[in-house]
C-alpha cells in the first residue's frame, strides 16, 4: 500500500468519515507491507499483508485475465489517466491491466479485490473489501466490472471527484447523475456532475 494513498483510504463501518491512522510493521521505499490500518472512530483494525490492506475476510477475487497492451491503452485512454497526480480505482478484473497501465501512465492505481497473483508497489495498491473504502471525492477515475454489487458501484460514485470518470459494462445501465461520453459493445464511461464537460472520446479497439 503506497504510504500517501492512506489519506484517501476510510474505515468501511457506516459512521462519520474519518482518517485512518497506520500503525507500519515492515516498509519498502514509500509502500507498507506488513502493518494494520486502525480507525479512531469505531477502532476497529484492518490488517496489511503482503502490501494489501484487508477491509473485509473472504472477499471474492475475479479470475485473472492475461493483461493486453491493446485494452490496457484502451482503459488508460477512457479514463484519461495522464497526469501524475490522479489516482483511479480498478475494481475485479479490470485490475488485471494495472501492470500494463504503469507502464505508460503516472497515475497512481487502486486496484479493488484484485485477482490473486498481481503485486503491490510501484504505483499499484491492493484493497480487499466488500465496497471501496474510500473518502468522498477523493479519486479521479474508476472502472468496474460485471461482478460488481450495488453497494460496490455506490461506493465508487461517491469517492470520484468533480468531473471525475467512471467506466462500467455495457450490460450495466449509466448511474443517475452521470453523463455517458462514449459507448461501445462492451463498456460505456461516464463523467461525474450534471453536464458534460470533455470532448466525447473513442472507445475503438486497435487492430490487432
Amino acid at each position: 500500500m503506497f504510504l500517501p494513498l492512506v489519506d484517501v483510504l476510510r474505515c468501511p463501518v457506516a459512521h462519520e468519515e474519518t482518517w485512518l491512522v497506520a500503525s507500519i510493521d515492515r516498509a519498502e521505499d514509500r509502500d507498507i507491507i506488513t502493518g494494520a490500518l486502525g480507525c479512531p472512530q469505531c477502532l476497529a483494525e484492518y490488517p496489511i499483508r503482503d502490501g494489501i490492506v484487508h477491509f473485509a475476510a473472504d472477499v471474492r477475487l475475479s479470475e485473472y485475465h492475461t493483461p493486453d497492451e491493446s485494452d490496457a491503452m484502451r482503459l488508460a485512454a477512457a479514463l484519461d489517466l495522464s497526469d501524475g497526480r490522479m489516482t483511479a480505482v480498478l475494481h475485479g478484473s479490470w485490475a488485471s491491466q494495472a501492470p500494463l497501465i504503469r507502464g505508460f501512465s503516472p497515475a497512481q492505481l487502486l486496484l479493488v479485490n484484485a485477482p490473486a497473483g498481481i503485486a503491490t508497489g510501484d504505483g499499484i495498491s491492493l484493497v480487499r473489501a466488500l465496497r471501496a473504502p474510500l473518502a468522498s471525492a477523493s479519486v479521479n477515475a474508476a472502472a468496474f466490472d460485471a461482478d460488481a454489487s450495488e453497494e460496490m458501484i455506490a461506493s465508487l460514485i461517491v469517492s470520484l471527484r468533480p468531473n471525475g470518470r467512471l467506466l462500467g459494462p455495457a450490460s450495466a445501465p449509466v448511474p443517475d447523475g452521470l453523463s455517458e461520453l462514449a459507448r461501445d459493445d462492451e463498456v460505456w464511461v461516464a463523467q461525474s456532475g450534471a453536464a458534460m464537460t470533455s470532448a466525447p472520446i473513442s472507445l475503438t479497439r486497435k487492430p490487432r
